[in-house]
């Protein structure tokens, strides 16, 4: 009978040891260590309210341990306890707390909440645009002849400028979270919602779409790059020029790519890049998927699901529907149709025209 007291203790005091180690973890979605204005407010209201609930728990749990103790059966009792049927000062009591501790929490959080919807006249403004399974990025009037600046999966922002992000979606909800930046907000079809926050220091921050999106919504993710501003501007004034005419040779997975070949493949119709995908320069000119402009220069590949190296693109290039189940490229090249109709030695190619595509950015580490 002693045996399992003990085990229970044990297993008790793993639990407590295995939740104090999580606590102590730092991670990308840590928001217990904010870098921008933002998710700092955010993290400011939740210490008070976590004293708020760490009190309830004291209070109430010390009452119920109070009771059981002062009102347990006594040895050889037998009388009946006197019956208590509501006490009014009591019930009054736990009435009026609770409600002043609600009313402290909901003019708090209005305060939070009044402070992170204050959008700036001077906010860089982004469009964000939620696609199953990715992120696209428009910066207005930034590109070449005044045109919107297209990219996707890495947003780069200016270190200690007001960002005003414009989310919209254009299928699903989707919900656009960047953890140590600032809160949630929702990506809704026929709705226009604002997020604005200031990046303290400069940093590559993992996002994610915080909404359950569809088959792939696991494996929706993007970056967030804070640089200084004279690093942006020159981000800015690389990508508003089209992609030189690609040249050079990459080895791939034992295979030589070419990429001037590459570009011709990917401008064949035949093999349906150009259906979906554009490219600056080019006649390429899709809208369906990702713009892959200066893709070279890309922290992951697929919206997160793999880091960027010419291995994993080509893995991604022949296994997109393994990667990732359902995505609308998949839908199109099929196994059987990549099989049939892309050689290794054309992946190979469309790897070094790809990779050929870069920007020169001095990157941030990874916060």
């Amino acid at each position: 009978m002693r045996i399992l007291p003990r085990t229970l203790l044990r297993a008790a005091i793993l639990i407590a040891l295995l939740v104090v180690l999580t606590a102590c973890s730092a991670g990308p979605g840590d928001t217990y260590d904010p870098y921008g204005d933002n998710a700092r407010r955010i993290y400011e209201l939740l210490i008070p309210i976590w004293w708020m609930a760490l009190g309830v728990f004291v209070v109430v749990e010390g009452l119920l341990i109070y009771a059981i103790w002062r009102f347990r059966r006594r040895p050889g009792s037998t009388a009946m306890p006197a019956q208590v049927h509501g006490n009014t000062q009591v019930e009054i009591l736990w009435t009026i707390a609770p409600a002043i501790i609600v009313l402290v929490i909901a003019v708090l959080t209005f305060r939070t909440q009044a402070a992170n919807a204050v959008m700036p006249e001077d906010a860089l403004r982004i469009k964000a645009i939620g696609h199953q399974w990715w992120f696209e990025f428009q910066y207005p009037d930034l590109g070449a002849e005044g045109k919107p600046l297209v990219t996707a999966s890495d947003m780069y922002i200016p270190v200690g400028r007001p960002v005003t992000v414009v989310l919209e979606s254009q299928d699903v909800i989707h919900n656009f979270w960047v953890p140590k930046l600032a809160g949630k907000t929702y990506m809704i079809p026929g709705k226009t919602n604002f997020l604005t926050f200031t990046a303290d220091q400069p940093g590559i921050y993992r996002a994610v779409c915080a909404e359950f999106c569809g088959e792939a919504h696991a494996l929706m993710r993007f970056r967030v790059i804070a640089v200084d501003e004279a690093e942006f501007a020159r981000w800015i004034d690389q990508k508003k020029s089209p992609p030189a005419a690609p040249a050079g040779t990459l080895t791939v997975n034992g295979l030589t790519g070419d990429a001037a070949r590459g570009q011709a493949i990917f401008l064949d119709a035949r093999k349906q890049c150009i259906a979906c995908h554009a490219v600056e320069g080019t006649n390429a000119r899709g809208l369906i998927g990702p713009n892959l402009t200066y893709y070279g220069s890309r922290q992951t590949i697929a919206a997160g699901i793999l880091p960027y190296s010419p291995e994993n693109l080509a893995r991604w290039l022949r296994e997109a529907p393994k990667l990732k189940p359902g995505n609308l490229m998949s839908r199109a090249l099929t196994p059987q149709w990549i099989k049939a109709n892309l050689s290794d030695q054309e992946i190979a190619d469309l790897v070094a025209y790809l990779d050929s595509m870069k920007v020169s950015v001095a990157l941030p580490p990874e916060r």
